[in-house]
Formats: structure tokens, C-alpha cells, sequence
């Protein structure tokens, strides 16, 4: 040892949501597929597949940022027709975690993310859910939905939130089907201060009375390639 620390990578992904989707993947994919994770920031998810004993390539727009040896990571901007840079048909899935709400064209990421699967490859894909009822009580407020405020969406952060019904639009336009729902967790919080409480206790109070998909902080979903 030399006395220099490792710097770990670290999750941007919402509280949990690392574990729930690393639990779909070991329930849904035997030990040695090949795994794409787009988006991969500094490689916490990667380097927890590969551990897994999965084959995982990363990809990232930044690079620079990338902390796990050993793990290739491709410098690809998700805003082009990123599978011809990096291999057709050729992956048993797709990993997206937290990244499509920072797309300009989600239907065509979803789009791109077929093309990198075999026929019946799966796509696990997460997004702010915009319909909690703690994002409903913000936009009431300031017309903003949560994780989409003025700070949120500065380029390349969140541009774009992504609703139940068109997250189900375009993956069935992409040629995929829907085999699994979930949250991260039920968070009905919006902030720490006392504005955020109250808002809180009202989210809890008005759950029961709303419709939509209201239910967790964080969508997860996965969808199997089916042509």
C-alpha cells in the first residue's frame, strides 16, 4: 500500500433506489449477462453489477468523472443515436438510472435502448416520479413540479419530467412491454424547512382523495424488448 485512499464512487440516484433496482437485477438476470449502464456517472451501479458477475459496460458524457478500474466506460452523448457507437442487439440489458429526464427526446432514448438489446432484453429504467402527491402540492405552490425547480433544470440536469402515461407511451412505441412497477420509497417530504412540514402533513392528508400515480419518490420500471 502506498497510504493514498481509495475514492469510492458515489450514487446520484435517490435514497434506495440503487438497492431496489440491484434487487430487480439479480431476480430477473442470471449471473454473466451483459449489461449496458447508460449514464453511469462515477460508476457506483456499474462496479455493484460487476461484482455481481455481470459483464458491464459503462457509458457516460463525462468521463472524467468515471472511479471504477477495470470497467469499461465510453464517452457517448445520450442526446444523438448513441447505439450505433456502441453496438447493436448486442446486451441482455439496459440500465438508465435517473438519466432519462435529462434527455431532450426520451421517446428517442427508448428508441436507441432497444437497439442495444436482444429480442427480449430488458430495460431498467428510473425516474423522478412527478405525480407524487408531495410533486402535485409544489406545482400547486410555485408552478414547478418537484426535482424540476429552478435549480433542478439547468442543462444537462432535469429538462424533462416524464408522466406514468408517457413513460408507457414510449416504451410501447420503442417495442417494449412492461413487466415490472415499483418505487424507491413512499416519501411524502418537501423539504426540511417549515414550509416543507407543512407541506408534508398535507400530502399526508390529501393522499387518501387523489387519483394518478401518486405513490413513491422514484419510478421504477422494468420493460422487456419484445420484437
Amino acid at each position: 500500500m502506498d497510504g493514498k485512499s481509495i475514492e469510492l464512487p458515489e450514487s446520484m440516484a435517490g435514497l434506495e433506489t440503487h438497492d431496489k433496482v440491484f434487487d430487480l437485477v439479480r431476480r430477473f438476470l442470471d449471473r454473466g449477462a451483459r449489461i449496458i449502464d447508460l449514464g453511469a456517472g462515477q460508476g457506483a451501479f456499474s462496479k455493484r453489477l460487476a461484482e455481481l458477475g455481470h459483464e458491464v459496460v459503462a457509458v457516460d458524457s463525462d468521463p472524467a468523472n468515471w472511479k471504477v478500474p477495470g470497467i469499461d466506460v465510453l464517452n457517448i452523448d445520450l442526446d444523438t443515436e448513441f447505439a450505433a457507437g456502441i453496438g447493436r442487439g448486442g446486451f441482455d440489458a439496459v440500465v438508465a438510472i435517473e438519466i432519462v429526464e435529462h434527455v431532450e427526446n426520451p421517446f428517442g432514448f427508448a428508441r436507441e435502448a432497444a437497439k442495444l438489446l436482444k429480442p427480449g432484453g430488458l430495460f431498467f429504467l428510473t425516474t423522478p416520479n412527478v405525480e407524487a402527491v408531495s410533486s402535485r402540492l409544489i406545482f400547486l405552490y410555485t408552478g414547478r413540479l418537484k426535482h424540476f425547480g429552478a435549480w433542478e433544470t439547468v442543462r444537462p440536469a432535469h429538462i424533462t419530467p416524464i408522466f406514468r402515461w408517457k413513460l408507457g407511451m414510449l416504451l410501447a412505441e420503442a417495442g417494449f412491454e412492461i413487466v415490472e412497477e415499483g418505487f424507491n420509497r413512499y416519501e411524502h417530504k418537501t423539504g426540511t424547512n417549515i414550509k416543507g412540514r407543512i407541506a408534508g402533513i398535507a400530502a399526508r392528508a390529501l393522499d387518501p382523495f387523489l387519483k394518478g400515480e401518486k405513490g413513491g419518490e422514484c419510478r421504477i420500471v422494468v420493460a422487456r424488448r419484445t420484437n
